[in-house]
């Protein structure tokens, strides 16, 4: 008797354990889904940080810019298995004084509870230096230009956002000054221009150019001119000789060769854009060499100059900003970049489809883009839907701002720490 008794009982606690077992799995935490959570919360992070600084630069208050350049995190899902049971039964007593059960276990009823934790810690650095400020506030490079131009980003837009001013100088000697800015009342002739230059082929393209290194040169005075190691050393600064002269003076005339971004267009408009050869075509290409333009026949000399003015990322920031202050006035104007040739324009019938940048004040937006309270207490946001370039135009501002983070720019871990 009292055997069978020890046995039922182990047989019930072993059903406990089994039941146990089947409702406490073993869970992991999702690393992929929380890898989403941060890239999301980070990218979130730089475009509302990218928005506030326009609204800044819209209300003439300075920028400031910080970044996370770290982030750590941790997860972990905890499961504390626990049990209630319902005792039946009694016991009886025996000869030799031993107790046997006679009862059971008549409900087992086995729980869990289950803990998820999901954190993480980043750092903030500012960028408030001498290294970042430099570049951000420097003139954009002409390749910079050229890397935003392709056929995937309309070629107004990046114009738009990058060309500050156009001076057209006759040769009568008048001028005529296009300034980019919704602000002022030439802002339309600014746009008509900006479209003429695109569809000539306006662009920044890679140049070959050729200087000569002093007079035509013997081949015996050529050593003693530039030393023992003359023609290693033109080897490595990517200098050539070339044979000039007739066969019974030979001379050879230093040259050397260098690469450089110019703009460029398509047809022959501008006295100051000459002739350059490329990939069998004839391009025209901006020229400031004085002695080049020397050169010019007297029929190009009649022709204007033309001078674009290329803006800084700092300036990209303050048109967008006179963009957005331009739309919310009271009689609101909104900048529109209607297709020029050969774009394609993927906003096509949609609202705002050709607005540059589209804001919201105090209006409710269903999941928008981006949302910012301001200073004065208004909620400022841009819409998912309908908005048309504003979300390139944040693209493009976030690729032009990782171009100003430098060696040096950015301080070294750990600045502030967040949890």
């Amino acid at each position: 008797m009292k055997f069978l008794s020890n046995t039922r009982v182990n047989l019930s606690l072993s059903l406990m354990s089994l039941l146990l077992g089947g409702c406490a799995p073993a869970l992991t935490p999702d690393f992929s889904e929380m890898s989403a959570k941060y890239a999301y919360s980070l990218e979130q992070y730089q475009t509302n940080s990218i928005f506030q600084n326009i609204l800044r630069a819209a209300d003439n208050r300075m920028v400031s810019f910080l970044d996370m350049p770290t982030i750590n995190g941790s997860g972990a899902i905890g499961v504390t298995p626990s049990v209630s049971t319902l005792f039946t039964g009694g016991s009886a007593p025996l000869n030799a004084g031993y107790n046997v059960i006679q009862g059971g276990f008549s409900s087992v009823t086995p729980s869990a509870s289950l803990t998820l934790n999901n954190s993480f810690t980043f750092t903030q650095s500012s960028l408030d230096n001498a290294v970042f400020w430099k570049s951000y506030l420097s003139e954009l490079p002409k390749e910079t230009v050229k890397y935003f131009s392709h056929n995937h980003i309309p070629k107004e837009v990046i114009m738009s956002m990058a060309v500050d001013e156009i001076k057209i100088l006759q040769p009568n000697g008048k001028s005529t000054e296009l300034i980019n800015n919704p602000l002022r009342p030439e802002h339309d002739q600014f746009q008509q221009y900006l479209y003429k230059l695109i569809n000539d082929g306006f662009t920044a393209e890679i140049i070959h150019e050729s200087q000569k290194l002093g007079p035509p040169l013997t081949a015996d005075k050529i050593v003693p001119r530039f030393g023992d190691n003359a023609f290693a050393m033109f080897k490595d600064s990517n200098i050539t000789l070339k044979e000039v002269g007739n066969s019974n003076t030979l001379l050879y005339q230093p040259i050397q060769v260098s690469s450089k971004f110019k703009f460029c267009i398509t047809s022959d408009q501008y006295a100051n854009y000459l002739p350059v050869k490329k990939y069998g075509e004839t391009l025209y290409c901006e020229d400031n060499n004085e002695e080049d333009l020397m050169k010019t026949s007297a029929a190009k000399k009649r022709q204007p100059t033309l001078l674009v003015r290329i803006r800084s990322t700092n300036n990209i920031f303050e048109y967008l900003g006179q963009v957005v202050k331009a739309q919310l006035a009271d009689k609101p104007y909104i900048v529109t970049l209607p297709p020029s040739a050969g774009t394609f324009n993927n906003n096509k019938g949609t609202l705002n489809r050709d607005a540059l940048f589209i804001v919201n004040k105090d209006k409710p937006t269903p999941r928008p883009f981006a949302m910012i309270e301001g200073r004065d207490g208004s909620t400022y946001s841009i819409p998912s839907d309908d908005n048309g370039y504003s979300s390139l135009s944040i693209k493009l501002l976030a690729h032009l701002m990782s171009l100003q983070k430098l060696p040096g720019s950015i301080p070294a871990s750990p600045s502030v720490l967040l949890k």
